[in-house]
């Protein structure tokens, strides 16, 4: 079978391998077969060897990339419950000990010991992967299979919410107008958020178009001044709640700027590099920074339920669909950011 792996660090150094189809082993093995890879900011971190990947991933090379997947179950091992061949599932792809403290508390996105499937084990760029059953989950009905690869970043944005919960009456502001941030803006919708803002940039024109289809302000970054934005609308109320998903370092800052006081910031992208933070605001107005990593084990129930009850509405997140080999030309639309999400069929 084909696959996508990154050969050895440095900048690029991926190509298309050859190797056999992967068998069950163990008697909570699932085999499927992909049917949607999505591509993510981590794939390019990866690509790049950026030092954030480098210094917080310790990723294993060569390795198969991808871990936003989707598939159908060709085979079940002998113990496998609650999944049949023919089901569609998508894989929650942090392999978590189950053991540990955090993940005896419900907190596996912090298992200090749990390898991720396409950073530290093969991943699900290629035709056949095997995982095990309890982190596979079963997509519902009216989810088209395509979509399926959402599953993951929608999981991202519904953690956010864990981490950081909303109100009908909260003035929530989000940074980032990729797939976390117009997911987020999903949810948000779906929670019934009466006033919730999605600022990007000039080019992100036709993203923030989409956010406001999910009913959200848009506002354009340079253009228009993010605080005064608000505060026209609502009554000269700022955020009370900020979420930052594009991993910028400018930002960040601007989050924690226009985030009301005693207000909440949660930050959700990952910067590529390090940066300093003006701390005083923070202390002087009691504003509170929350990280957002991932998702929890139980955040992809939430997802389930969620992607049955929007409907199609995920998919205006997919610009883009393209056969595996054709992965460079992915690459290189999501660095363009002339896409939201690429999707890869094997």
């Amino acid at each position: 079978m084909k696959a996508v792996a990154k050969i050895k660090p440095g900048y690029g150094n991926m190509s298309i391998i050859e190797l056999d189809k992967p068998e069950i082993k163990n008697p909570d093995d699932v085999l499927i077969k992909v049917k949607s890879i999505g591509m993510c900011g981590t794939d390019v971190s990866i690509y790049k060897w950026t030092p954030t990947v480098e210094k917080e991933y310790h990723p294993t090379l060569p390795n198969i990339i991808g871990h936003e997947f989707a598939g159908i179950v060709e085979a079940v091992g002998s113990t496998v419950n609650g999944i049949e061949v023919g089901d569609h599932v998508a894989v929650n792809e942090h392999i978590f000990c189950g053991t540990c403290e955090y993940c005896q508390a419900g907190m596996e996105c912090i298992c200090q010991t749990r390898p991720i499937l396409g950073c530290h084990i093969h991943g699900g760029m290629t035709e056949y992967i095997v995982v095990r059953r309890k982190n596979c989950f079963v997509l519902p009905k009216n989810v088209a299979l395509f979509a399926g690869a959402l599953a993951e970043p929608l999981s991202v944005a519904i953690h956010a919410v864990e981490r950081v919960p909303v109100k009908q009456d909260d003035v929530v502001a989000i940074l980032g107008a990729g797939t976390i941030g117009l997911g987020l803006a999903l949810v948000l919708k779906g929670l019934g958020v009466e006033n919730y803002f999605v600022l990007g940039l000039e080019q992100d024109k036709e993203r923030l178009a989409i956010a406001k289809e999910f009913g959200a302000h848009p506002i354009v970054l340079g253009n228009d001044e993010p605080l005064a934005f608000i505060q026209n609308i609502t009554g000269k109320k700022g955020p009370n709640i900020v979420y930052e998903c594009s991993g910028s370092i400018e930002a960040i800052k601007t989050a924690i700027d226009i985030c009301r006081p005693a207000g909440t910031v949660g930050l959700v992208g990952i910067a590529g590099r390090s940066s300093e933070i003006d701390t005083s605001r923070i202390v002087f107005e009691e504003k509170s920074i929350v990280g957002c990593r991932a998702f929890y084990h139980k955040t992809w129930d939430k997802t389930m339920r969620f992607m049955r009850d929007i409907g199609n509405d995920a998919e205006r997140l997919i610009t883009h669909r393209l056969p595996l080999d054709e992965y460079e030309k992915a690459f290189e639309l999501i660095q363009s950011g002339k896409c939201i999400k690429t999707i890869l069929e094997p």
